[in-house]
């Protein structure tokens, strides 16, 4: 080969390895920023002292935003999807919590109930996957 040609090669491999950081670093996101800005309970689960729509906020000020974002109106709970990831935001004030979960867990049926009317592909107006009595999540984004 001539020395053109490697020169074109090392360049191919270095854009491939930038789209790649760029990649993998938008999957980690919500799973960086939440145990950077909120203090861990336990696990996967972290504490928060606001209401979840204003905890909410925070975490896609921080995270960017996600895919899609439902929240429960009986219990006020938030849901936030990413790629990876899905985010539950319940209680308020003193009671708040961040649970983080992988997606890929709750697809392989690790999860049987994630709360009312949200299914691991997307929050949804539904009720969870049930015959759609349509008491699941009141409002989706």
């Amino acid at each position: 080969m001539k020395p053109f040609h490697y020169y074109v090669a090392a360049v191919c491999c270095a854009l491939l390895a930038v789209i790649l950081l760029v990649v993998r670093s938008s999957d980690t996101a919500v799973g960086d920023a939440v145990p950077q800005h909120f203090e861990r309970a336990q696990g996967n689960t972290f504490y928060c002292h606001d209401d979840p729509n204003a905890v909410a906020d925070e975490i896609e000020r921080h995270a960017g935003s996600a895919r899609s974002r439902a929240t429960d109106e009986a219990t006020g709970a938030v849901y936030l999807r990413y790629k990876n990831n899905v985010v539950e935001i319940t209680g308020s004030g003193e009671d708040c919590r961040i649970n983080v979960e992988d997606l890929g867990r709750m697809n392989s049926g690790a999860f049987v109930y994630l709360g009312p009317g949200f299914s691991p592909g997307s929050p949804s107006n539904s009720s969870g996957g049930s015959s759609g009595s349509g008491s699941g999540v009141g409002s989706v984004k």
